[in-house]
């Protein structure tokens, strides 16, 4: 089925209000977590609740691209800032690039990511619309830098209500193990130049790029990754403003 919008978030709480502003069609349980087919904003989507980590979101997204077929892909959800980003909690941040952050090998001489190990995430291969070679994507998996921008400035108008609200946009770095350490996040941060991390985008940017489609991933940022402490933490203000953006987003067309 053609699709104006492919829109996925990890957990439920982080879709839930985009959920109730749909107009729904149906509601299908592939692999346990809900799918709801329907309309937002006047636009036609799939919202999929994928599963935190990612595994369960390149299995969500992959079969849901064999059932659909989405103009654009949004991911959304709560992330962690760097402090080198100067990102607030509150804030909203929309990727440039994923990155797989810790995949790699640890050495005696340092981490070495899969270039340096020779393994490509995505094979060298021809595109299918315009017969030209691509290169191999190895731990960064580029996005649409003009579309990065144009979602931006349709947030930052769709935000004029909310006058502490930062958006910045910049890489972004997927984890296997959320960095509850400030070290630990200023290292990644200092390898990849990233302003956020979460546990699912660089699959779903993965899939995506394999698929042919056009990847889109906002954030609110939840936390600063400092050493973890709760009571910083404001996690219904994050996935709240996210998802105002996100139907700020579907509302202006950002494709």
């Amino acid at each position: 089925m053609k699709l104006d919008y492919l829109l996925i978030t990890a957990t439920d709480m982080e879709q839930e209000h985009v959920r109730s502003r749909m107009e729904s069609s149906g509601t299908d349980h592939p692999l346990t977590r809900p799918w709801h087919l329907g309309s937002l904003s006047g636009k036609s989507v799939l919202l999929v609740e994928g599963g935190v980590g990612q595994v369960n979101t390149a299995a969500a997204l992959t079969l849901a691209l064999t059932r659909h077929e989405p103009a654009v892909i949004l991911q959304f959800g709560a992330g962690g800032a760097y402090v080198r980003s100067g990102l607030r909690v509150g804030d909203l941040a929309i990727a440039t690039e994923e990155c797989y952050g810790d995949t790699g090998v640890l050495t005696p001489e340092g981490w070495m990511d899969l270039e340096g190990m020779g393994f490509p995430m995505i094979p060298a291969r021809t595109d299918s619309h315009t017969g030209v070679l691509k290169e191999p994507l190895y731990n960064r998996i580029p996005l649409d830098a003009t579309r990065a921008e144009m979602i931006r400035k349709h947030v930052k108008n769709g935000m004029d209500g909310e006058t502490t609200c930062g958006i910045a946009a910049g890489p972004f770095i997927t984890v296997q193990q959320c960095s509850g350490v400030q070290t630990v996040g200023d290292t990644l941060a200092a390898r990849y130049g990233g302003i956020c991390e979460n546990m699912e985008g660089a699959a779903a940017a993965h899939i995506a790029t394999a698929f042919g489609i056009p990847f889109m991933e906002i954030r609110g940022i939840s936390n600063r990754v400092v050493d973890r402490d709760l009571s910083q933490w404001d996690l219904p203000l994050a996935i709240g403003r996210c998802q105002q953006a996100v139907e700020r987003i579907v509302e202006q067309g950002g494709r």
